[in-house]
């Protein structure tokens, strides 16, 4: 994948840094500062954050990165002052995130680019999943773990058996989890994981990938070994990843599920998470484009007894 080539004038300085599976820059001029992640593995372009007060001419420059790339897609959380603006370029709404900006409402938009990427084949069946998850009753009954299992943190020792547990579930997947030099960057420093032994044996996992500027956390790396599912694994990890952001003082929960997945979805809805949106074909998910649900929750905050 061909990475764009930036032209450099008086105004304008880029700061460009790699990572595993993609480069991110951080765009400054006068009017406008933006950093952007080119995310080669979802053929996108997502904004990681942006300031400034030219908002046209920042989604130009956006717009300018995908279709150099050949991407078919941007993303973004705007600012409530500046959505209507993208809208005006050409942006569609896809969903919401109260809370997201330190208390304050971010609005997820999307520029699409080819009608391919635009439409999604599976958004009947996929409400039809969401109807029936929505017509339950938002709450969940904690299962105990058996005393041959235990849920604790997990360290960078534990590494070569995430890669195993993500490897097994995901074939592929929007983050290169089953790679360990990506893990060695995000455990205990951009996130926190959460797993389930069993016999000694890691069979569940997710991660909390927090941002502080914000106070938001992202619910992400959810998984669980298939002959270990149906017991409410998730469920307990979902809690007590919540328990750490509320030690954190984190403010705000969010979660991107696949939206074909009943399972998943069910629940962030029983751990009364609320529905947000719909983001079609944003992820490599199975070496194909999935739309993902979101799902948000405010964290009440308040010390634990």
């Amino acid at each position: 994948m061909r990475i764009a080539e930036i032209t450099f004038d008086k105004e304008t300085t880029t700061t460009i840094y790699g990572t595993i599976y993609g480069l991110s820059y951080l765009k400054q001029r006068e009017d406008f500062t933006v950093e952007v992640f080119i995310d080669c593995t979802n053929e996108r372009i997502k904004v990681l954050d942006y300031q400034g007060t030219n908002v046209p001419a920042m989604a130009e420059y956006l717009n300018y990165l995908a279709r150099e790339n050949g991407f078919g897609k941007v993303v973004l959380v705007s600012r409530e002052a500046d959505w209507e603006t993208f809208l005006s370029r050409g942006y569609v709404l896809e969903g919401f995130i109260k809370n997201y900006f330190s208390g304050k409402t971010g609005y997820c938009l999307s520029r699409f680019f080819g009608q391919e990427r635009r439409i999604s084949q599976f958004v009947e069946d996929e409400d039809e999943i969401l109807q029936q998850i929505l017509a339950q009753p938002p709450s969940v009954n904690l299962k105990k773990l058996p005393s041959d299992s235990c849920l604790r943190s997990a360290g960078i020792e534990d590494i070569p058996a995430l890669v195993e547990l993500f490897t097994a579930v995901f074939p592929s997947y929007p983050t290169p989890l089953n790679r360990p030099e990506y893990l060695e960057q995000v455990i205990g420093k951009k996130a926190h994981f959460k797993v389930i032994e069993h016999q000694g044996k890691i069979i569940s996992a997710a991660s909390a990938e927090i941002n502080r500027t914000n106070m938001a956390v992202e619910i992400t790396d959810c998984a669980t070994l298939p002959d270990y599912r149906g017991h409410g694994l998730m469920s307990i990890l979902i809690n007590a990843l919540e328990d750490e952001m509320k030690k954190e003082q984190m403010q705000t929960l969010y979660s991107l599920s696949r939206a074909i997945s009943h399972g998943i979805n069910l629940v962030f809805h029983r751990h009364g998470y609320t529905y947000g949106g719909r983001l079609l074909n944003n992820c490599n998910i199975m070496d194909k484009f999935e739309d993902m649900n979101l799902w948000v929750k405010h964290l009440d905050t308040k010390p634990l007894n």
